[in-house]
Formats: C-alpha cells, sequence, structure tokens
C-alpha cells in the first residue's frame, strides 16, 4: 500500500472470552459495499470441483436492507437450494420484524413504548433487547440499544431521504435527548418490556449478528457442514472452504483495498463496522453514521473496527462499542467485552490492535507500515 499506517499494538484484553446513488448511497455496489470480502479460488468460484466431490454453491438474497451472500459446500443441490429457500424465508421475517422504525414487531414494540407504556413481544425478541441491554452495561454505554430516537434525530432513520437534504440537529435538540437518557431505564420482564421514558428501541447495532447466529444455525439443522454467509460484510462461517481454511480480506477505510487478509475458523465470525457505511456532507464537515451516545454526536476518531469472535451477536455490538471507544479506549473495551481479536483504524490511518488479531494479520510489533 502506498500510505503510512502506523500500527500500535493494544494490551491484552481480559474478560471473558438497490436504488439512488449518491454521497450517502445505502449501500455500495457488491464489490466495494462488503467491509470485507472473500477470496475465492477461481475454480471453486465456478462450482467446477472434480466429481464427486462437493461444489460451491452460491446464491445473493436481498435483505436486511442490503445484499446477503451465500455460498454452500456441497454434493447435494437439492439441499442447497432448499436451504437457500428456507434463508430467504428467515430472512424476510427477521428483517421485517427486527427494524425498528417500521411497523412489525419491534416497530409495534416502539410505538408502545414512544407512549408512555410497556410492550409484550415474543421470546426471540425479548432475548435480544434482554441480551442488548446486557451489552450496554458491559460497553459502559457506548452500544445503546435505546438510540432510536437519536438516529431519526440525525436523519438516519430514513433511508430513502436524500443525503443533501439532511443537516445536523440543533444543539437544543441533541442536549434534550441525552437529558432524557440519563434518567432511563429500560427493562425485560419475561416478554414485557418497559421503560421509565419515553424510548425508542435500535437494534441495528447486534440485529445482523444474531441473524448470521440464527442463518448457520439453520444451515446446520438440515445438515450443511460448510457454508459462509454473508450480510453486507459481517460474515459467519461453517467447517472449510473445500478443506482449507476460510480467507477473506479486512476492508481499508480509507481506500479502496485491504489491510490484510485472514483466516476463520469453522464456527467464527468477523464483523466490520465503518464510517464510509452511511453519511452525509453539510457544510463543509461529514457527519457519519455510528451515534455517540455519550455525547449524542457522530463518532469522529475512528475510521473502522473489525471483530473475530465464535458469537456473532457479540462481535457485532462490540464493533459498534469499539468504534464509539475510539483508540484512547480501544484496549479498556476490549477487555471489557472480552474480545480477543480486533482491529480499529482511527481517521488518521493508525491501526490499534489486539496480539490476537495481529497474529492473524501476520504483523509484528516492530512493523510500521
Amino acid at each position: 500500500m502506498s500510505r503510512k499506517i502506523q500500527v500500535r499494538f493494544a494490551g491484552t484484553p481480559v474478560g471473558k472470552p438497490p436504488p439512488e446513488k449518491g454521497p450517502e448511497s445505502r449501500r455500495r455496489p457488491p464489490c466495494s459495499l462488503l467491509a470485507v470480502f472473500l477470496l475465492h479460488c477461481a475454480a471453486l468460484l465456478t462450482g467446477c470441483a472434480p466429481a464427486p466431490g462437493p461444489v460451491s454453491h452460491q446464491a445473493t438474497i436481498i435483505a436486511l436492507g442490503t445484499l446477503v451472500n451465500v455460498e454452500i459446500i456441497t454434493t447435494d443441490d437439492r439441499l442447497a437450494e432448499q436451504a437457500v429457500d428456507e434463508l430467504r424465508v428467515l430472512l424476510a421475517e427477521l428483517g421485517r420484524n427486527w427494524y425498528g422504525f417500521g411497523d412489525g414487531e419491534l416497530g409495534r414494540v416502539n410505538a408502545a413504548l414512544a407512549a408512555g407504556g410497556t410492550a409484550e413481544t415474543t421470546p426471540d425478541l425479548s432475548a435480544l433487547i434482554a441480551r442488548s441491554l446486557a451489552f450496554r452495561a458491559l460497553s459502559d454505554g457506548l452500544f445503546d440499544p435505546a438510540v432510536g430516537n437519536l438516529v431519526k434525530l440525525w436523519g438516519f432513520a430514513d433511508f430513502d431521504a436524500p443525503a443533501r437534504t439532511r443537516v445536523p440537529p440543533s444543539g437544543a435538540a441533541i442536549e434534550a435527548w441525552r437529558l432524557n437518557r440519563a434518567s432511563l431505564h429500560v427493562s425485560v420482564s419475561g416478554q414485557t418490556i418497559s421503560a421509565t421514558n419515553p424510548v425508542t428501541l435500535d437494534l441495528g447495532g447486534i440485529a445482523k449478528g444474531t441473524v448470521l447466529a440464527r442463518a448457520t444455525q439453520l444451515l446446520e439443522r438440515l445438515g450443511i457442514h460448510d457454508a459462509m454467509i454473508d450480510a453486507g460484510g459481517d460474515i459467519r462461517v461453517l467447517g472449510s472452504h473445500a478443506g482449507r481454511p476460510w480467507r477473506v480480506g479486512i476492508r481499508d477505510p480509507g481506500a479502496d483495498g485491504i489491510v490484510a487478509t485472514v483466516r476463520l475458523g469453522p464456527g467464527e465470525s468477523i464483523v466490520t463496522s465503518g464510517n464510509y457505511e452511511r453519511y452525509f456532507d453539510h457544510e463543509g464537515h461529514r457527519y457519519q453514521h455510528v451515534l455517540n451516545p455519550l455525547t449524542g454526536r457522530p463518532v469522529e476518531s475512528t475510521a473502522g473496527v473489525t471483530v473475530i469472535h465464535t458469537d456473532p451477536e457479540l462481535a457485532d455490538a462490540a464493533a459498534t462499542a469499539l468504534m464509539v471507544a475510539g483508540p484512547g479506549r480501544f484496549s479498556e473495551i476490549t477487555g471489557r467485552m472480552g474480545i480477543t481479536v480486533a482491529l480499529l483504524i482511527d481517521t488518521r490511518g493508525g491501526m490499534h490492535m489486539t496480539p490476537a488479531m495481529a497474529r492473524r494479520m501476520g504483523i509484528t510489533a516492530t512493523d510500521d507500515r
């Protein structure tokens, strides 16, 4: 790479282990959209494995506001087709019910909570909300599912609004939201959700991780042992890629390219969050979509974060929390959340990583690249 990247190592963490294109297009074209993309053997991409061995079956599903790419390695064509059909149904259901600003299940919960009441929901959604609240505490509030009204305030809840029409909210509006948050308490008791103040829940910082978990569980239930699910750059793998480890590239948030390739073991997930995903420009300043719940404003110091973990929900929540944490709290938050494999790239191009991520990337402490 032509640009110089500063490498800084974090201490060892502790703890338990398709419409209008524009500056804020919701998703980029497939080749540039992925914060993380697979590096495949050309022969396998065309499904030309020697018979009667397994071949690569690939499909793309439009769901969750993105493209979900599926690759299944199997000798059974019908099984692969069945799996894709069932995944399509599952993803459509989860995308509808877990979107906080629509008329699905979470949208109905939010309508009740906004009116100052309580809401009854399904076991799946109540469990997801409860775990989100647990991650809020674990991350010292840097990951917060109760940011829905702040997301709306900044205009990021409306995917269809042209970026050129967006303006930052007033300081008074931001402070009013922060004041409400300071006395807000959301609780889950069984399938009942309640809140002390009006609130809108946004599970966008964790839901794709849950989707990866549910999707791979579906594949395992069908007897598929080697597969990859890529939900807009968030990836989980099963088994291997024709006997070899799955390999992925970590996107460079400051350029078109990758900073490194890493191998994923069976059941591992790699989740990336970046300031290039959604944003708008106003009066010469760029405002990106990851919001700091403590300040009520977009993150400024972090360009991108990548987390690898066997728990995709934890990886997703941690990637969001680390975006907010920035370089200054990188070691603290990885430790608090039990994340041992993580990379943060700051807006100056500096790389901050855990020792385990450095080993994955083949970088030593003396590297300066």
